[in-house]
C-alpha cells in the first residue's frame, strides 16, 4: 500500500540514486551472499525480492502549462510507477530506459509524492543483476511543442578529410490543441564552442501529432572521428515560434564512415581496423550495479588501456 499518499514513510531509509539493494549487506549480517538465495550461482548468491522508492517533491506554479516528464534510465526490473496514488504505469524489462508524461496527474504549488515499486523475484538472469533503481532518474520540463524525447537522430552518409554531410533528422512532438507553425534551426558546433554551419526549415505540426524535420549540412574539413581521436562536435536544436525561442536540444556526434566487406573486413574512415572486443555486463563490482557516472567512465579507460576497441554491452 505505500503508493497511497497517506502512507506513513517517515521509519524509512534515505537512499541516493543509483541504488542497488542486492549488493547491500543483508539484515543482521556483515555479508550480502546467502547460499539459499533465488538466484543462487548465476545471479551471486545475492537476495532480490520487492522494493519500495517514495520521493516527494513541489512543481512552482509558475511552471503551469509545460509538459512534465519522468524518464528512469534503467530499474531491474518489473517497476510500477504511481503520482500522487494514480498509476502511471509499470515496465517489466529491467535493462532498457523509459518514462512516462506526468502533466496531468501533477499537483502547482503543493507536494507531490512519485512512488515506485520494483519486483526481482524468481530466476530470470543468469548474471549478476542488482536490484531496485540502478541508474539516474530524470524530470525532464518542456515547452508543449517539444523535440520528441532521443528525438534527434545523426548519421554522416558522406565523409572525407575535404568535406562531410551531416543528415540530421529531427521529431517534434505538437501537444497543443491547435496546429502549430514553427522554424527548425540547427546549428553544429566543435569543440571549442564554435559554430560552423547550420540550417533552419519551416514546419507545420498538426495538434497532438508530430513531425520529423530532414536537414543536411556540410561541414568542411571535419576532424574524423576515430579509435584514438575520438572528436566530437554538437548540434543544437533550437524551435522557434513566433520567432521566440521555445526549446532547444543539444546532441553530440561524430563524423565517420563505417563498412565491412569480405575482402578488407572492418574499415572505419577507409582504414581497415581489427576489433579488439571484450563481452562487458553492466555492474561495478563492489558497487554493484549502481551505474556513477565515473564508474562507467572508469571502465572504459581500464578496457582501452588494455588494448580494446570494441564492446559487447
Amino acid at each position: 500500500g505505500a503508493e497511497g499518499t497517506s502512507f506513513d514513510d517517515s521509519q524509512w531509509r534515505i537512499v541516493d540514486l543509483p541504488h542497488d539493494w542486492s549488493i547491500e549487506d543483508l539484515p543482521g549480517t556483515n555479508s550480502h551472499f546467502n547460499i539459499n538465495a533465488i538466484s543462487q550461482v548465476n545471479g551471486g548468491f545475492t537476495t532480490g525480492g520487492t522494493g519500495w522508492y517514495r520521493k516527494s517533491f513541489i512543481i512552482p506554479e509558475n511552471l503551469m502549462g509545460k509538459r512534465f516528464r519522468i524518464l528512469f534510465e534503467g530499474v531491474y526490473m518489473n517497476a510500477e510507477v504511481w503520482l500522487n496514488g494514480r498509476q502511471i504505469g509499470n515496465h517489466p524489462y529491467g535493462y532498457s530506459s523509459f518514462w512516462f508524461d506526468i502533466t496531468d496527474n501533477l499537483k502547482y504549488g503543493a507536494e507531490n509524492v512519485l512512488c515506485v515499486k520494483v519486483k526481482n523475484e524468481g530466476e530470470n538472469s543468469r548474471w549478476y543483476s542488482g536490484s531496485g533503481i540502478y541508474r539516474h532518474v530524470w524530470l525532464q520540463v518542456v515547452s508543449p511543442v517539444h523535440t520528441d524525447t532521443w528525438g534527434t537522430y545523426i548519421t554522416t552518409p558522406q565523409v572525407s578529410d575535404a568535406e562531410a554531410l551531416v543528415n540530421i533528422k529531427t521529431t517534434i512532438v505538437n501537444e497543443t490543441k491547435e496546429s502549430r507553425e514553427i522554424k527548425l534551426v540547427t546549428r553544429i558546433f566543435d569543440k571549442l564552442a564554435q559554430e560552423l554551419s547550420k540550417a533552419e526549415v519551416s514546419l507545420k505540426i498538426e495538434a497532438g501529432k508530430n513531425v520529423t524535420g530532414d536537414q543536411g549540412i556540410r561541414l568542411k574539413n571535419p576532424i574524423l572521428w576515430s579509435v584514438d581521436s575520438p572528436q566530437l562536435y554538437e548540434a543544437v536544436s533550437e524551435i522557434f515560434e513566433n520567432e521566440i525561442l521555445t526549446d532547444k536540444t543539444v546532441t553530440k556526434f561524430g563524423v565517420r564512415s563505417v563498412s565491412f566487406d569480405v575482402v578488407n573486413g572492418f574499415r572505419l574512415n577507409g582504414k581497415t581496423l581489427k576489433l579488439k572486443g571484450g563481452c562487458v555486463h553492466h555492474d561495478n563490482g563492489p558497487l554493484g550495479s549502481r551505474a556513477y557516472d565515473r564508474a562507467e567512465e572508469r571502465r572504459v579507460e581500464l578496457l582501452k588501456a588494455s588494448g580494446f576497441n570494441a564492446i559487447r554491452c
